[in-house]
């Protein structure tokens, strides 16, 4: 390394060094204040569960947020939550209920619970996962307006200001600079162009040092939200002394406002567990009404017997392929055991004859299920809850997947899912009450007719389908 070379390396080293300790001057003094715990108060102030969760919570949404809102619409009277069984709580809208106050993500929270709903008004508690939306968009959307509503009253802040942003922005110049040139010298010994180079040097140091401003670019606490904060952190510790962690979320009737309050400050463990709200679907467990009645349904994605994991999900023709390939496969190896039998124990006499026999044997179950099903198809009627895909192949340039669909017919609560074809996949949502030609033993479905779209289904999907068929 040439002395030049070396000299512009400290440079932009020491411009970085500086940039860095630009960024922890700033860090330091946009600190939120620091927060006291307040007296032990059952006094609730004026901010919301959600905003209480936000505040206290060092500024950022947790979890526990959306189910504590909810809880609080039931105490305001806008919803009752009804325990109705061991393993069975209801939401009920109330008709005519008064929302003109409601805040942005109240009304979130509400507009949930009305597109989850029966035309009675009721939802299970449970199926509050359930829905065709974007959760991790939901939740930003859920996320923000609780934070407007906190900036709004004076309660937090974005941590860099304008001016925050102008200074960083224009110290990173500094340093991209110098790595610019180091960029330029290396470049001729390879040839390269020395003013490319240097243009790439400095763009990519200036959006990484953006990249990072930015992330640390969080909310932080005013004066005034780290007395909020305060006064919350007593009330979370006058709530602590009582039994919030075993009521369930029908508790909000006896309990009111407190309860509520009591989950956004992480005291109400079994009633936020209770509403899933914020919580992603599960893949293997899904709540139904076809029938009439709330239910869960456990959803498996493949068939029964020993065949089960292995052609459950298939075409019939493509049963008899995946058969008869499982029994090449595995005719190499049985060939090999079978001749390292026959030299010890004697058994089998004729390794070839006996590795073939075992293919055949292997194949025969998987093509008998195969042409069963080509022999007929049963006709399934139910709700459809749960439609997934899951990665079947995966490589540098694409991915494939395999599609299927869970169907409650009503009769039990587990249900196998069927393979469907991706087209048809597309074309159905979770909720729709559907006819479907399956194939019983392999579990494909060959044709699916939607009887009644999904209340899940935006509006602007089509209300009526007509018969889809794969092929």
């Amino acid at each position: 390394m040439d002395a030049m070379t070396f000299g512009v390396l400290v440079a932009a080293a020491a411009a970085l060094l500086a940039w860095f300790a630009i960024l922890g001057a700033l860090m330091r003094a946009t600190r939120t204040p620091r927060i006291e715990r307040g007296v032990p108060t059952g006094n609730f102030g004026p901010e919301s569960p959600a905003v209480v969760d936000f505040i206290t919570g060092e500024f950022r949404l947790c979890d526990e947020a959306a189910s504590a809102t909810l809880l609080d619409l039931a105490a305001r009277r806008i919803v009752t939550i009804e325990e109705v069984g061991p393993e069975l709580s209801l939401v009920r809208v109330r008709r005519n209920a008064d929302t003109a106050g409601l805040t942005r993500y109240e009304h979130m929270v509400l507009a949930h619970v009305h597109k989850l709903a029966t035309a009675d008004g009721v939802v299970a508690t449970g199926a509050l996962a359930e829905g065709a939306r974007h959760l991790g968009g939901w939740w930003k959307k859920f996320a923000k307006a609780v934070r407007d509503e906190t900036r709004a009253a004076g309660l937090s802040q974005a941590r860099w200001q304008p001016w925050h942003r102008t200074l960083l922005t224009i110290a990173a110049v500094v340093p991209a600079l110098g790595v610019g040139a180091l960029f330029a010298i290396a470049e001729p010994a390879t040839d390269g162009d020395p003013f490319g180079g240097f243009v790439a040097g400095v763009f990519v140091t200036i959006a990484v040092l953006v990249a990072v401003q930015e992330k640390i670019n969080g909310e932080r606490g005013t004066e005034a939200g780290a007395q909020a904060a305060g006064r919350w952190l007593g009330v979370q510790e006058h709530l602590g002394t009582g039994r919030f962690a075993e009521q369930p979320a029908a508790g909000v009737t006896i309990w009111g406002r407190a309860l509520a309050y009591a989950a956004a400050l992480g005291l109400a463990e079994r009633a936020v567990v209770s509403l899933p709200i914020g919580t992603a679907a599960d893949d293997g467990k899904a709540w139904s009404d076809f029938g009439g009645m709330w239910h869960l349904v456990h959803v498996r994605y493949h068939g029964r017997g020993p065949w089960g994991r292995i052609v459950w999900g298939y075409s019939a023709w493509a049963g008899i392929g995946r058969g008869l390939f499982a029994a090449l496969i595995m005719a190499g190896p049985t060939f090999i055991v079978a001749i390292v039998l026959s030299a010890f124990l004697g058994f089998p006499g004729d390794p070839v004859r006996f590795a073939v026999l075992f293919a055949a044997v292997l194949a025969a179950g998987p093509i008998a299920l195969a042409v069963l099903d080509l022999g007929g198809h049963a006709t399934v009627r139910g709700q459809v809850v749960r439609q997934r895909q899951f990665v079947k192949k995966r490589n540098d340039e694409n991915v494939t997947y395999r599609y299927w669909i869970g169907i409650d017919d009503g009769r039990a609560r587990i249900t196998h899912a069927y393979g469907i074809d991706e087209k048809t996949w597309n074309t159905l949502a979770e909720g729709d009450i559907v006819e479907a030609r399956v194939g019983k033993r392999l579990g494909w479905i060959y044709d699916v007719r939607v009887v009644t779209p999904s209340r899940h289904r935006p509006a602007a999907d089509p209300q009526g389908q007509a018969d889809l068929t794969s092929q």
